[in-house]
């Protein structure tokens, strides 16, 4: 039964988000009354209020993850770089996770220019990377497509800014290159980037989903816990 009815209100919103850019389904649930969310009116950002500290937002699908670490009870996350797709949007709230959707028909145009890293969807063959990192191609569990895991902390008088997601290997070199400015400069000389070479992207994704500090681990056979680039040392790690 229960079932049935997940099943009819998924072929519903289908419907409903059918010849619209941006549907986003809010959480009804009793239990997720204490979380305030809704998009702004541009529907490029997603608006979190909680009397709760809210810990941190996961974006996922099958092939994508976004997470941003918040640790306030007010957010305002950028939606506007979504690939086209259907999205879980969950938010933790202590041990409590509640549960949105959002489903993108088209991309979003951000209203206003922000500093943000950006979610590349298209994939890299394992043979391709040592064109732009100068790495090895390792002999580990791999996927045919393998991605890597970025890392990206901005430090400003207003706060701290951290955000993590899944990028190819061209927004990874574009990220590097952007990183060692910011490291040149008195404003931005304490912003932090960290790459770390995924070798199957479906697992990785789902112990980092459960763990968000998964991509510390000392030891992995999902991704190289060497990063390839930490922007302490601001420069490359070749295998």
């Amino acid at each position: 039964m229960i079932k049935n009815v997940c099943l009819l209100l998924f072929i519903i919103f289908s419907i409903f988000s059918f010849g619209q850019v941006v549907v986003f389904q809010k959480n009804d649930n009793s239990e997720a009354r204490e979380l305030e969310h809704s998009l702004n009116k541009n529907e490029d950002s997603l608006i979190l209020k909680s009397e709760k500290i809210i810990r941190q937002v996961d974006i996922f699908n099958d092939d994508y993850m976004h997470t941003v670490m918040v640790n306030s009870h007010v957010s305002k996350i950028d939606v506007s770089n979504l690939p086209i797709g259907e999205f879980i949007i969950q938010a933790r709230l202590g041990r409590k996770r509640i549960i949105m959707y959002l489903v993108n028909n088209e991309p979003i145009e951000p209203t206003v220019e922000a500093p943000k890293i950006v979610v590349a969807t298209s994939k890299v063959k394992d043979s391709d990377h040592s064109s732009i990192l100068g790495t090895k191609k390792s002999t580990k569990e791999t996927d045919t497509m393998s991605l890597y895991w970025v890392v990206y902390e901005q430090n400003t008088t207003s706060g701290t800014y951290k955000s993590m997601s899944m990028e190819d290997e061209e927004e990874v070199s574009r990220l590097i290159s952007m990183n060692r400015l910011e490291l040149s400069t008195e404003i931005a000389k304490n912003n932090t980037l960290l790459v770390y070479e995924v070798y199957n992207t479906s697992k990785f994704m789902r112990k980092q989903l459960r763990n968000s500090t998964y991509f510390k681990s000392s030891e992995s056979n999902v991704f190289n816990v060497i990063p390839y680039y930490t922007s302490k040392s601001n420069n490359e790690v070749s295998q």
